[in-house]
């Protein structure tokens, strides 16, 4: 039984972790697509890094009223 609750654990968290690299991905995807340099992709990546989820919507909110398509 114990070793169930293990192996649950370490799915949850190989899922935390390809969420968290899911969203490290769109970021930089966005980032790269509005031309960011490389200094303000890289605080948006450390931001989305540490806030995960709420960071990428904040990001998108961001960029959000600058398109111009």
């Amino acid at each position: 039984m114990g070793l169930l609750i293990l192996a649950g654990d370490a799915r949850r968290s190989i899922v935390l972790w390809a969420l968290l690299a899911v969203a490290m991905a769109l970021t930089l995807w966005e980032c790269r697509e509005r031309g960011y340099r490389a200094k303000i992709t890289l605080w948006w990546v450390t931001f989305v890094a540490i806030t995960h989820v709420i960071g990428y919507l904040i990001l998108r909110f961001f960029v959000s009223p600058s398109r111009r398509d």
